[in-house]
């Protein structure tokens, strides 16, 4: 069988200056009609650019500067403009990754939609706007008509994602590209993205190009996978085959660092907690002025204990209420109702001036690292911020900033060095130094993990539980995927629309769930028991 699309040695050169020449390497791939095939790898292994190639999409200054990319015979990289022009959509189209910054923020979305049909097929506005309706109801979509007069910002990321694949669907394509279209999704609604995507492909006989970090998503998606390193092809194979025996020890590795939601913790021993919630509660009011203002219950009436030494994982989707619980716990946030007995001290409604002393013992590590670092200052500054806040003499606290650095693997000659300057993983290691500069007694992470790969979540994750260890911390994890709960935290507490629905020891949870959405949470974990064990 003939390949729907050939890449045949593609160099893609990147701009004098990068840390190589090269960010795709001679890369040679095919895809048949009819197969999905993975490219999994880390970030910077050149699988996006490898993509984005293919539709000529490339940032300024990079360029493919060799090879070929045939699309039914065609070599795309010489066509013209124009024909490139139509070739997207209708031969090959793309999902992004981030679906918020890929649509556009003041055009609804029924615009969005019927303009890219009517720039290819002459149809009246009327029966381009049907089209895009029928196209969201195949999505999954409840109401359509009432969706195609919406606007990106008032749809959640899983309507998002998924307006986004009706939009390059709409003129049946030939090739379908997904450039890691799950990452930011809560792990149930990424499984029903892989399904419909899925479902899709099956019943309109695509090709479908998937690019991810996860093996275990590769696992519930693949017909072949190519495993890229560095701009190039490490490996490549059958899923059954690569998933079941790698050969490489590149791939060996990412399979190896995929959570596997088996929890092999035990209990802490549970002393005199250290910190103890009871009925805490807090309301947001949603509502404006041409609609009646209503309360939004996002923690209800919410319990826990928290012991030294301890991880306790908060678990749920977006909207559960869980990082509401954090920042009532950290004071980020003054809760409506309940207590918040801290080392014997209520602090649920204590003042600030009486706060002020405790607010060191109870720090947080943010989800997005490069947005909770501030990009003006340097390392350096940013470490020893709390501690010279609370008069900790400046030779001191660099002192002990090095200390810091070197405990969560970074090297303290990088303190001149600014955020920018560091990978994702790394910035997140600058965020944990950060706090753990203040010696706090209680460490909140804050899906901390959620946007890196699976390598790196992996490290983070270790040294996490290391530092747990070390410095006999209590942590508060949230988290909503259940397999990173699995890794570090003894107990787990399951929440959704504010309430906890369950909550015990990790392993007994993961063994036999009580409640029907902890089952749905387990459920959606990707590749669960279809990776080799390495």
């Amino acid at each position: 069988m003939e390949p729907l699309i050939a890449i045949k040695d593609l160099i893609v050169s990147l701009p004098p200056g990068a840390d190589r020449a090269h960010a795709v390497d001679g890369v040679s791939l095919s895809i048949l009609p009819n197969e999905i095939l993975c490219i999994v790898g880390e970030s910077g292994s050149g699988k996006s650019l490898t993509a984005h190639a293919i539709m000529r999409l490339l940032p300024r200054g990079v360029s493919a500067s060799s090879g070929e990319i045939l699309f039914e015979g065609t070599d795309v990289l010489r066509l013209s403009p124009s024909a490139m022009r139509k070739l997207r959509g209708a031969g090959v189209a793309m999902i992004f990754q981030d679906p918020m910054a890929a649509l556009n923020p003041v055009v609804t979305i029924g615009k969005q939609i019927t303009e890219q049909i009517r720039a290819h097929r002459a149809i009246s506005e009327k029966a381009a706007l049907e089209q895009a309706a029928g196209l969201l109801a195949e999505m999954g979509l409840k109401d359509p008509k009432a969706l195609l007069k919406s606007f990106p910002h008032q749809l959640s990321g899983g309507q998002r994602q998924r307006v986004m694949i009706a939009m390059a669907l709409s003129l049946s394509p030939k090739l379908l590209i997904a450039d890691e279209p799950t990452t930011a999704l809560d792990v149930t609604t990424q499984a029903q993205i892989l399904k419909l995507i899925k479902r899709i492909q099956t019943e309109r006989q695509m090709s479908v190009l998937f690019i991810t970090h996860d093996f275990g998503v590769v696992a519930d998606m693949a017909d072949r996978v190519a495993v890229m390193r560095h701009g190039r092809v490490v490996e490549e194979g059958g899923a059954s085959d690569v998933l079941g025996d790698p050969k490489h020890s590149y791939t060996r590795a990412l399979i190896a660092a995929v959570p596997r939601g088996e929890s092999m913790l035990q209990p802490v021993a549970q002393d005199a907690p250290l910190l103890s919630v009871k009925d805490l509660a807090k309301n947001f009011r949603r509502g404006g002025f041409f609609s009646g203002a209503s309360a939004v219950k996002a923690v209800d009436r919410v319990s826990l204990t928290l012991s030294r030494g301890e991880t306790l994982g908060i678990v749920g989707e977006s909207g559960s209420g869980k990082s509401t619980l954090a920042r009532c716990v950290i004071r980020l946030l003054d809760p409506d109702a309940g207590e918040m007995l801290f080392d014997g001290a209520d602090i649920a409604h204590m003042g600030e001036r009486q706060l002020r002393p405790l607010r060191r013992r109870i720090q947080m590590v943010f989800q997005d690292p490069f947005s909770s670092l501030n990009p003006r200052q340097t390392v350096g500054e940013i470490v020893i911020a709390g501690p010279r806040a609370y008069g900790e003499d400046m030779k001191e606290a660099r002192s002990r900033a090095a200390d810091i650095l070197r405990l969560v693997g970074l090297n303290p000659e990088t303190m001149h060095r600014f955020p920018h300057e560091f990978s994702g993983g790394q910035r997140q290691r600058i965020g944990l130094a950060r706090a753990l500069m203040l010696k706090p007694d209680i460490l909140i992470a804050d899906e901390p993990v959620s946007a890196l790969d699976v390598t790196v979540q992996a490290q983070v994750l270790k040294l996490l539980d290391d530092v747990r260890q070390q410095m006999n911390l209590a942590m508060l994890f949230i988290t909503h995927d259940m397999r990173v709960a699995a890794q570090v935290c003894h107990r787990v507490m399951v929440m959704r629309h504010g309430q906890v629905v369950e909550s015990g020891p990790t392993r007994e949870v993961f063994a036999a769930p009580s409640s029907e959405y902890t089952r749905s949470l387990l459920a959606a974990i990707p590749g669960r028991g279809k990776l080799a064990s390495v």
